[in-house]
């Protein structure tokens, strides 16, 4: 039996269960995934201050204009407000349910972080979108993903079968972090290389490049085969020792979409940056960060206990 299905006794709300903690757990993972590319949306089709004020679009309306910047900027923001809500929800289901493990740290932590988002991007569109805000609101929201992931998985994952992960030994517990703390460094060096990019953020303001593309590009693969190698380690130590887990599986799907990253990687660089191409990218950048930390979490980290009636 799952952690989350043991019953927990005087809860005073319906909406109070292990079912629904597992379901908000899921379900503001995606909506959290959604928000950081419909971000990559806003920065790289120049839509940055699509909507000039913050909250509303406009200062005398609420909604955006007749205006394809305004739209996507304003459904940016919009996504942002639903995963600030569920985030928020979700801790508070969790703390009613299991009081202040773990698990409910890492959703409180996630609810904190895209609660302070709002004030970010509120301050990122004051200041006329300046490249190392835009920077802090991007890196902010990949760590709220990782929060986000870590409980997600440890809500989801069944207690005690050996199928959904090894016994791993120190080092292999280690270097499944260390692999996933790689990717993080991976996503964040991807960041400076859109940073120091082509593409302004906003058609209304001028390019506002961070740092040298060339050399962001060439740190970024380097810090890329690096993650390979930490990752292609740990897949083949669990071919051998873990067959037929969970864990090998999702280690699988892991080299895959990291395989699928660097191929879409190559062919951006190739062909001038296409802001399309690298919406994908960016894309593909939030999906690897969420399954490497759910394979970290399952090699890593024991389960969670369940919490007590």
């Amino acid at each position: 039996m799952a952690s989350a299905d043991i019953p927990v006794l005087g809860a005073r709300s319906r909406l109070v269960t292990a079912r629904n903690l597992r379901i908000a757990a899921a379900g503001t993972l995606g909506l959290l995934w959604l928000v950081v590319a419909t971000g990559a949306l806003v920065r790289l089709t120049a839509s940055g201050l699509g909507c000039p004020h913050w909250p509303t679009c406009d200062a005398n309306q609420v909604l955006p204009a007749d205006s394809g910047h305004a739209m996507i900027e304003f459904s940016n923001r919009v996504i942002s407000g639903i995963a600030m809500l569920a985030a928020v929800g979700t801790s508070w289901i969790s703390y009613k349910l299991r009081g202040w493990d773990g698990v409910t740290w890492a959703g409180a932590l996630a609810a904190a972080g895209t609660v302070f988002q709002v004030p970010l991007g509120a301050i990122t569109v004051a200041f006329h979108l300046n490249p190392m805000l835009v920077m802090a609101h991007f890196l902010l929201a990949m760590v709220v993903v990782s929060f986000a992931t870590w409980m997600a998985v440890q809500l989801w994952r069944p207690a005690d079968d050996p199928r959904t992960a090894p016994s791993s030994a120190p080092m292999v517990r280690l270097g499944a972090w260390l692999a996933a703390a790689a990717c993080v460094v991976l996503v964040t060096s991807g960041a400076f290389v859109t940073a120091a990019g082509p593409h302004p953020g906003s058609t209304a303001t001028p390019i506002k490049r961070l740092g040298d593309f060339y050399w962001a590009a060439w740190m970024h693969v380097r810090v890329a085969t690096a993650f390979a190698l930490l990752l292609l380690a740990l897949t083949v130590w669990l071919w051998r020792n873990a067959r037929g887990t969970l864990a090998l599986r999702l280690a699988g799907v892991t080299c895959v979409v990291a395989a699928a990253q660097a191929a879409v990687g190559e062919y951006q660089y190739r062909n001038g940056l296409p802001w399309q191409v690298i919406a994908v990218h960016v894309a593909l950048a939030a999906t690897l960060l969420v399954c490497m930390v759910s394979l970290a979490t399952l090699v890593g980290d024991d389960p969670q206990p369940a919490p007590r009636p």
